[in-house]
This record gives structure tokens, sequence and C-alpha cells, in this order.
């Protein structure tokens, strides 16, 4: 490899963005010397002065105007950028952005919807494409994560769920789940390989690439053959077409759609949606500071699983489940709140009890039968009769207050 290129890598951290910013500089190379009818290599074009560098790329941008959407333009100029500016070439890149027409209206902006999905596995017999459909409706993750995931990734949860680590190791690490059908797709794939012939241990590759014989060296799904199996399941449903592009990306819609579910359900925790996303989060210190576990992740992401599901079958199940479990919860609640009641009812009673056998006590020791009679259920005051009077005399310092008359009711 050339030197230049070399260097052009060293500083890529994404093994994707390293691909995709090769496949943008050659494409740069290779209309540079269809252009001047020469064989330039990286290295040469170091050589050249930085007058007739900075004037090839303004004229292949301005050539890339009339073939591309003003979109896609950005990252090219940024693939040039870093391979000019790690090789000390200061180009004016600044005012090459200026030629970026305005942007047009963007297309791809809508997802997927549940019905989409459901004609897409009517239309996929390999379970690969089937588990491939669940796994990105249910976790909403980028394309680009699957080339790397393997079963080690998988960690079995409540209610037939499981969460997947994503982009492990890296600072874009984050956990996404599985729903129950999303698990039975995924266990059918893997059970089909094995019976195909494949050693399936913790470190197989989640999906691998298309086989003839199970048995046969595995290798992962590459990116591009993700990339390939969305757009054949697009092709089965049917997008409206907005210029060269379509409403909805193929690997796109599925994030979008997921994106979707979570900020319409009235009972998510934005926070917690974001970070299901793989996203910081919503404010400003959630990427420092909200670090939610996941159980935590968990207990959100159950909320959204009936809308998530594809299947309309499975999703009156889960429904009905979570149903009987509400009606558990509740009833559970009111046998507690009932046990409470009967308490405060028992201590109530023994109060009273102890109260009766004081008044009781006092009616022995005043010897006056009436006494607190007033207090009694059912007791109708004389109005005839006058209301209580204590009367207190002394005959003598000496003596104790004697109760001359009393008349308590």
């Amino acid at each position: 490899m050339y030197k230049s290129l070399e260097v052009y890598e060293k500083f890529l951290k994404s093994e994707a963005t390293k691909k995709t910013y090769l496949h943008y500089f050659n494409a740069f190379l290779k209309w540079l010397n269809q252009s001047l009818g020469n064989s330039i290599t990286a290295d040469g074009l170091l050589e050249m002065d930085q007058k007739s560098l900075q004037m090839y790329v303004e004229d292949y941008i301005l050539n890339l105007r009339t073939r591309l959407s003003p979109s896609s333009l950005p990252s090219i100029i940024a693939a040039l950028e870093h391979f000019f500016a790690m090789n000390d070439k200061d180009l004016q890149f600044k005012r090459i952005r200026k030629m970026i027409p305005p942007p047009n209206k963007k297309a791809g902006e809508h997802a997927w919807s549940t019905k989409d999905l459901q004609k897409m596995l009517r239309n996929s017999s390999p379970n690969r494409d089937r588990a491939f459909i669940h796994l990105l409706a249910s976790t909403g993750c980028r394309i680009g994560a699957l080339e790397d995931l393997e079963l080690r990734h998988l960690l079995s949860m409540s209610d037939g769920c499981r969460a997947v680590l994503i982009y492990e190791g890296s600072n874009e690490e984050y956990w996404g789940f599985l729903t129950p059908e999303a698990c039975n797709a995924v266990d059918e794939y893997i059970e089909e390989r094995r019976r195909d012939g494949e050693a399936i241990d913790s470190k197989s590759p989640l999906f691998r690439s298309a086989y003839q014989v199970g048995a046969q060296k595995v290798k992962p799904m590459s990116i591009a053959s993700a990339k390939m199996i969305a757009l054949r399941l697009a092709h089965s449903v049917k997008r409206n077409k907005i210029g060269r592009r379509y409403d909805i990306m193929s690997a796109h819609g599925f994030r979008k759609r997921f994106n979707t579910i979570l900020k319409s359900n009235d009972k998510a925790n934005p926070s917690l949606a974001e970070k299901l996303m793989g996203h910081r989060g919503v404010f400003a210190l959630d990427g420092s500071y909200l670090k939610p576990s996941v159980e935590v992740l968990f207990k959100e992401f159950k909320k959204h699983i009936p809308f998530l599901a594809i299947d309309d079958s499975e999703r009156n199940k889960i429904e009905l489940v979570q149903k009987e479990a509400r009606i558990k919860e509740l009833e559970e609640v009111n046998h507690v709140e009932i046990k409470e009641i009967k308490d405060k009812i028992k201590n109530h009673d023994q109060i009273m009890e102890a109260f009766s056998g004081l008044v009781d006590n006092l009616r022995k020791f005043t010897g006056n039968p009436n006494l607190l009679k007033s207090l009694e259920v059912g007791y109708i005051p004389d109005p005839n009769k006058k209301g209580p009077q204590i009367v207190l005399s002394r005959e003598d310092d000496d003596i104790p207050p004697l109760i001359r008359q009393r008349s308590i009711s």
C-alpha cells in the first residue's frame, strides 16, 4: 500500500468509515486519471503543486454536482479533505464546501410500516432473511452493527426476550433488545446452521455469509451483503420514488420505524428511549452522567414490545400476557389493601373493647351506672334533664374536696 494511504487509514477509527472514505478517494483518483489520461498514484498525487490540486478537486466537485444530490457531496468532500490534511496538503476546503448546492427536499424520510414488514416476511423464505428483518425491527440498530455481532453478545432476559450488546468495546457501545418473536426467528436461523453442520459456539457470528456447506469456514456477513439483503427485501414492498431515491430507505427504514414507535408512546421515558437508539440522550450531560443499567433499559423496552411486534397474533398474545400480569398485580395490591383494612378494624375493635372496660371500671368506682351514657350507641338524651353539674366544697382546709352533687350523663 502507498505510504500516503497508510497515513490516510491510520487515523480513521471505524472500519466502515475506512471503506467509505477509500471508495470516495479511489473514485476521485480514477476520475482524475481519466481526465488527464495518466495513471497517477496516491503518492504521485502529493507531488503535484497545491494550486493544481485545488483546481482538480474543485473540478471534480463541479462534475459531481451534475450527477449527485447535494446531500451526497459533504461525505465525499470529507474523504478528500482527510487525505490531503493527513498528508500535509492544506487545500482550501472551506471554499470547496461553498460549491455544494442548496439541499433538495430529503428523500427516504419515511419509516417502514408494520404491514410493510409483514409483507417482507411473507416474501422471505430463508431463515437468515427472517432473522435479519426481526433483529433490525426489534433493536433499531444501524445495519453496519450486524457485521460484528456474535452469539456471546446475546443475553437472556425475562419474558422470552434477549439483550443485544451493540458496538462492544467502543465509545458507541449500547444495549438493544429482542422481542420474543425476534428471539424465535434468530433461534430458528441458528438451529438451521447447526443442522447444516456448523459448529456453533459463543464466538460464532450472529449472521454468517452465505454458504453451500455448513461446515465450511465461517465468515461474518459483510456490510455490503447486509445492504444487498435490505435492498432485496425493499423491492418486495411498494415504495414511492422521489427523483432518484425512494421515500423509504431500504435499511434505515427499520431504524426510523423503531424510533417512531418509541417516541410516539406516551409512557416512554425520552432519555431512555434515546439510549435505546444508541444516542447519548436528550440533554447535554446525558452522555456523561446518564448511564442506565441493562435492567433499567429493559424495563423501558418492555413498554414498547406490543408496538414493535410484527405479527398481529404475536402482538395480541403479548397484550394478553401484559393484561393478565396487570390484573395479577392489581389483585395483589387489593389483597394488601384488604388486609390493611382488616388490621385497622381489628385494632379499632381492640381499642373500643379497652375503652368499654375503662368506662365500666369508672362506673363502679363512682357508683354511677349512667356515667358516660351519652357515648353509647343509640342513646337519646332526656330533654327535661338538666346539664351536668359538678359542685365542689370544702368544710375544712384539711378535708379533701367532696363531690356534693354530681350529675354526669
